[in-house]
This record gives structure tokens, C-alpha cells and sequence, in this order.
């Protein structure tokens, strides 16, 4: 009896041993060995950037000229241009004005008193210490009888506004003034259009503007085509390397510090158009109908790009001797000045008509394009792909721009607007990434996709600041970094779910291998407790 007791003991403490070995020792080293790496992430900072009100600083100074002007006036001005400034808000973009009204000081005076032209005024102005800074804008009211009068507000092309001496009721200028900052320097519009897209909440219809222009990247690549279908009758030649010196260059190198910019040159030769003109008065001609069908055909013999960057083209198409002259039409049936047309997100072709030889000229004719016909063409498409149109209207002008192509305060406007774009961008992929990653528990997060999202949040944080205490250039190259290293996490191709095995798959490969051991190590452990209990004890009468 005695042994059998002890036999009895002997098995249940094996069967405690094995169910402490399974339970206590295999089950956690099973379950540590098995889990999937995953870096701690900053959840919490992401979240708070997702609901930060994004709000840029932009700092407005009122210079008047005029010896009329108290300082009770411009006190008045002041308060009512800070009032007009103000207005409604968006939820989540908010613009703040720093404003200072005050009288133009003597050497500025003098400025207006030696200036040739409004031109001149401008350039001395903003080489002026403390003048033309990134996002710091001047309005200067200037008097009718002065020797430069204008009759309307004029953007110059540094960060000044040039304004005509009112009528009557000098502070009420403040209303013209804070329309014009609003609307034409800062472009509050534009800049709550891009956050709206990034952040895919736009509810309105699509507009020109951001149907028109390329979405932000790090660098573009430009290509410009001369294409000749007939070179054997017309020989026609391009110095692209001088037109892009004398053109684009300057452009390229004012956004080198924002953005990169290649361009490229190549000729198509044997190359025509799929799309027939149609014919008038000896005359051939193209109808908005007929543009769209242009692009894909040629599009397809331009080669394939060598990056990742967007591809920018830009064609010069010479017509044949058949289908010359070569003309758009707009809608009305009228030619078009440009004779050229743009293609939202693409490019743009301009179509240059050279003379053909007569049919019984021997060997091909030679003819050299006049680049800067081109170049003009071609620049001002660049313009309304990147966004730096400024928007036409009759109660403003515009000082031309001259080489640089791009205005100082066109070129604070990018900045402005791409910067919010980008934190709106990079705030949706932060966001997107942690609900992945939240819901998929099994997805690897390794190390360098951490210090991305790190990154990503530091710039965020940090380009929010700059941008709240309006040092505008900082704060784009901070955004430039945090979209590049959020999308840089998010598209990382670890983070696939195809990679990993789903829950329910991995229950259908475990379930057979622990169901057939679990059931003996469970009915022991039963029998071990029921001994301890006394359950298995003979009852005594």
C-alpha cells in the first residue's frame, strides 16, 4: 500500500515537473522566440502633431512718404490694417501679422527723390539695411505729385508694395493694404489649398492652380525636345546649351538651396504627329479638342526618365512642309499669340513655324532657331508648373521679373506653401503608418524605420516653431526633411503585410504541433490536482 502511495506521489510530482517546464519555461521561451522585433515609436508625438494648428508668421511694415500722414493717422492706420489682417481663421492653418506703421525716414526720401523709376526705387530700397528679408514685406505709400506715380498698387520684384496716395481717408487704406497682403503677397488662399490636399480634405472643386502645378518633390528633372519630322528637307538647329544658360540657369540656381533641378536637351528626328491639323484658308490648325490626343504619342519616344524625380517636358515641334503653317485655336476660333500649349503636371509644346523650302530645293536647308522665343515660352511654363504664377488682375500690376525669372515675395510664397504642404504630408504618413502598425501587431519595426519616424517627428516639431516665429527659409528645410523621411518609413518595403504571416495562419501551424502534447500534460496535471485534493482517496465508512 505503501509503495503504491509512493508511486502515486512519484507521478504526480513528474507531472507537476513536466506541466512547470511546459507551462513556466517552454511557453514564455516560445512566445519570446517567436515575436517580431519592433522598435519603440513615438505614438503619443505623433497623435498631438496630427491635431497641431499649423500657424505661419509673416511680418508686414508700412513705410508712408507722405508729409501729410500725422502720427495720429498712422496710429489709426494701425489699428485698422492689424483689424483687417485679422478675420476669420481656418481650424487648423492660422496666419499671424506682425505689422509696424510708421513715416519713411530721410534716407528713403531721398531714395524717392533720385529714382529714375519705380524699378530703381525698388532695387534701392531693398539693398537698404535691413530690407528685403525672408518674410518681411514693405508698403510704401507714395504721394501723387511725386516724380514716380502710379495710379494702382504695384508689386515690385524684391518684397516691396508700392501703393498711390489716397484720395481721402488715409487710414482707411488698411483695406486695399491687408487685400493685397492677404490675397496677392502671402496668398492665404494657396496656402490653405495645399494643406487641404495633403491632407486629403478638400471638399471643393478642383481648381487651375492645383490641377496645374506639380506636387512637391526634392529635385525635377527638365527635358527640352526639339522635334523635327523632316530633317531631310529642313534641317533646323537649336543652341539649347546657351538658352538654358541664359534662361534657365539663373533659375536653377535661385531654388538650388529648395529644390534640385536637371535639365536636358535631345532632338528627335523622323518624329511627326499622330493627330492630324485641320485645314483653313491655306492654313492648318489645331482646336483645344485636338491637344490632348498630341501628348501620349510623342510622350512615348522621349525616352524613360533616369530617376525618380517628376519629369518635366518641354517640346519645340517644327512643322513639315505639308502641314505648314501650323496655328492654335482657342475655343472662340482665335490663334493663339504663344502659339504654344501647357499640359497640367506635364509640360507644354510650342509649335515654331519655319518656311520649308521650295520642293525643288536640292539637299536639306538649313535654319537656326531663335532661342529666346523659346526660352520665354518655355520659362513661363515652368513657372505655372511649379506654382510661382502670380494671378493677373486689373486692380494691381507687377514689375517684370528680368533673368531670375522668380520675385522675392513669389518665391517666399513657395516656400510658405510648400512648407505647410510638407508637414501636412508628412503629418498624414505619420498618422497612416501608426494605425498600420497598430493594427497589424505582427509587422516588423525595425531600427532604421524608427530613426526615420523619429526624424521625421523632430523636423516636424521644430520647422512648427520656426514657422510660428516666421523664419520661413528654416522652416521649409526643416518640413523638406521631415516629408522625406516620413515617406521614406512609410513606403519602406519591410513594412509590407504580404511579408508576414496572418493570426489566423499562424494558429493553423502551431495548433498541430502543441494540441497532441497539450492533452496529456493537461490530463496529468488534472490527475496531480485531484491527488492534492484528495479526490482519488478511498472514502472510510
Amino acid at each position: 500500500m505503501v509503495d503504491k502511495e509512493a508511486d502515486k506521489k512519484t507521478n504526480v510530482y513528474a507531472a507537476v515537473g513536466v506541466g512547470f517546464v511546459c507551462l513556466v519555461v517552454g511557453l514564455p521561451l516560445w512566445w519570446k522566440t517567436t515575436e517580431v522585433y519592433r522598435v519603440s515609436l513615438p505614438y503619443s508625438d505623433i497623435d498631438t502633431l496630427a491635431g497641431t494648428k499649423i500657424q505661419y508668421t509673416v511680418d508686414i511694415i508700412v513705410k508712408s512718404f507722405l508729409k501729410t500722414s500725422s502720427e495720429k493717422d498712422l496710429a489709426v492706420l494701425s489699428r485698422n490694417l492689424l483689424d483687417q489682417l485679422g478675420g476669420k481663421q481656418d481650424a487648423l492653418v492660422k496666419s499671424y501679422y506682425r505689422t509696424i506703421v510708421k513715416a519713411a525716414s530721410t534716407e528713403e526720401l531721398q531714395f524717392l527723390e533720385k529714382s529714375a523709376s519705380l524699378k530703381e526705387l525698388d532695387s534701392l530700397l531693398s539693398n537698404n539695411e535691413g530690407q528685403s528679408k525672408p518674410n518681411k514685406y514693405s508698403v510704401f505709400i507714395l504721394p501723387r505729385n511725386s516724380r514716380i506715380s502710379i495710379s494702382k498698387p504695384t508689386f515690385g520684384c524684391r518684397r516691396n508694395v508700392f501703393i498711390p496716395e489716397p484720395e481721402k481717408d488715409f487710414p482707411g487704406v488698411a483695406v486695399t493694404i491687408a487685400h493685397l497682403v492677404k490675397d496677392s503677397l502671402v496668398r492665404e488662399s494657396t496656402v490653405l489649398k495645399r494643406y487641404k490636399t495633403a491632407r486629403g480634405t478638400r471638399n471643393l472643386k478642383p481648381d487651375k492652380e492645383t490641377m496645374r502645378s506639380v506636387r512637391f518633390s526634392s529635385g525635377y528633372d527638365v527635358t527640352l525636345t526639339l522635334v523635327s519630322p523632316r530633317p531631310d528637307i529642313l534641317d533646323v538647329q537649336w543652341d539649347a546649351k546657351s538658352g538654358i544658360s541664359a534662361y534657365l540657369t539663373p533659375f536653377v540656381l535661385r531654388m538650388s538651396n529648395y529644390t534640385s533641378i536637371v535639365v536636358k536637351s535631345q532632338v528627335l528626328f523622323f518624329t511627326k504627329l499622330h493627330t492630324k491639323p485641320k485645314k483653313e484658308n491655306n492654313e492648318f490648325y489645331f482646336t483645344p479638342d485636338d491637344l490632348p490626343h498630341m501628348i501620349n504619342p510623342l510622350e512615348a519616344k522621349l525616352g524613360s526618365p533616369a530617376s525618380t524625380n517628376p519629369e518635366l517636358n518641354f517640346l519645340v515641334y517644327v512643322p513639315s512642309r505639308s502641314e505648314y503653317p501650323l496655328y492654335i485655336h482657342d475655343a472662340q476660333g482665335t490663334k493663339l499669340e504663344s502659339n504654344a500649349f501647357f499640359s497640367p503636371q506635364w509640360g507644354g509644346v510650342y509649335i515654331y513655324n519655319v518656311a520649308p523650302p521650295s520642293p525643288d530645293t536640292e539637299g536639306p536647308v538649313q535654319h537656326t532657331l531663335d532661342m529666346s522665343r523659346i526660352m520665354e515660352v518655355f520659362v513661363t511654363e515652368l513657372r505655372l508648373l511649379l506654382n510661382f504664377n502670380s494671378p493677373a488682375s486689373e486692380e494691381h500690376d507687377v514689375l517684370p521679373t528680368g533673368v531670375e525669372s522668380i520675385r522675392d515675395w513669389e518665391l517666399d510664397v513657395w516656400l510658405r506653401s510648400r512648407c505647410v504642404e510638407n508637414l501636412a504630408t508628412s503629418s498624414a504618413s505619420l498618422k497612416s503608418l501608426a494605425q498600420l502598425l497598430g493594427k497589424i501587431s505582427n509587422i516588423v519595426i525595425k531600427d532604421d524605420i524608427g530613426n526615420e519616424v523619429k526624424t521625421a517627428v523632430a523636423a516636424m516639431q521644430l520647422a512648427l516653431d520656426l514657422l510660428r516665429d516666421g523664419d520661413l527659409k528654416a522652416a521649409y528645410l526643416e518640413s523638406r526633411r521631415a516629408v522625406t523621411a516620413s515617406e521614406k518609413a512609410f513606403f519602406d518595403p519591410s513594412l509590407l503585410e504580404l511579408l508576414y504571416f496572418p493570426e489566423d495562419q499562424k494558429f493553423a501551424i502551431y495548433i498541430p504541433l502543441f494540441l497532441p502534447i497539450s492533452f496529456p500534460v493537461i490530463s496529468s496535471l488534472w490527475q496531480a490536482y485531484k491527488w492534492w485534493r484528495g479526490a482519488d482517496k478511498p472514502k472510510t465508512e
